[in-house]
């Protein structure tokens, strides 16, 4: 399997996020379990008022400082998930999942941390968090084009939070855009719970990235993104008035996650 790869000044930008956001060292960790997805992240600028409504007590928003996504202060992260395992490498019951996860970036003093703020899942019960409840997520996927070239990506998003959870209504998703230089790339995140403020997990993983549009690189799209919301449990951070900062499009995303 041969890669594109990013150029330069791109990759140099995700690796300015990675320090940016992840400078916390773990002295002692356990493995928990592992992951493979398929990922669609869009960078937001929301209402600051509405997103300090998801934080911590104490805990303020701040926007994400570098990289692709600078500027944004809120990552709504679209996940498909193909194959989730225990630490032992068995397969969950269900083995996969659909998830649509909001992480912000607080600062409390000097310390800055990025919080899990709300999940909406098809497996309510995988809850770590604190902050999960369920939905009816569906997404239609279509890629076509040449063998040795650029093919054109089709991908839509309707989530329909389940009874019980956010009142009527549903989030969409849209994105048609050709497929760029794409590069094979290693991460690692520190996240916190929202609910819970002391509880991390760490991820490490390795991601196929396509950077769709970054308006801090002056990355045009190739094509369109729509992104739509009538939930009203979700009007304060999705009411139209948010702007795209980035659109990074991950089709095979691999992952350990690890308590410290």
């Amino acid at each position: 399997m041969s890669l594109l790869i990013m150029p330069r000044k791109i990759v140099h930008a995700f690796l300015l996020l990675a320090l940016c956001l992840w400078p916390q060292i773990a002295t002692a960790e356990t493995l928990s379990g592992s992951n493979v997805d398929s990922r669609v992240i869009v960078g937001l600028k929301v209402d600051a008022a509405g997103l300090a409504a998801l934080m911590p007590e104490g805990w303020a928003p701040v926007a994400f400082p570098g990289g692709p996504i600078k500027g944004a202060n809120m990552l709504f992260a679209l996940i498909d998930g193909v194959l989730e395992m225990d630490a032992e490498g068995k397969p969950l019951d269900p083995a996969s999942r659909r998830a649509v996860v909001f992480v912000g970036m607080g600062r409390k003093g000097e310390t800055v941390r990025q919080f899990v703020l709300k999940i909406l899942t098809t497996v309510p019960q995988r809850n770590p968090y604190g902050v999960a409840s369920a939905a009816e997520i569906e997404r239609s996927r279509t890629v076509s084009g040449p063998a040795n070239g650029a093919r054109a990506v089709s991908d839509a998003w309707r989530i329909a939070p389940a009874e019980g959870g956010e009142k009527s209504g549903e989030v969409t998703f849209k994105l048609d855009y050709t497929t760029g230089r794409r590069a094979w790339m290693p991460g690692e995140l520190f996240p916190y719970s929202a609910a819970e403020p002391d509880f991390s997990r760490i991820y490490r993983f390795n991601q196929l990235v396509d950077l769709v549009v970054s308006a801090p690189l002056g990355k045009p799209s190739s094509g369109t993104f729509q992104l739509s919301n009538s939930v009203e449990g979700l009007q304060s951070i999705l009411n139209g008035s948010e702007e795209t900062v980035a659109v990074i499009d991950i089709p095979v995303y691999v992952r350990q996650v690890y308590l410290p």
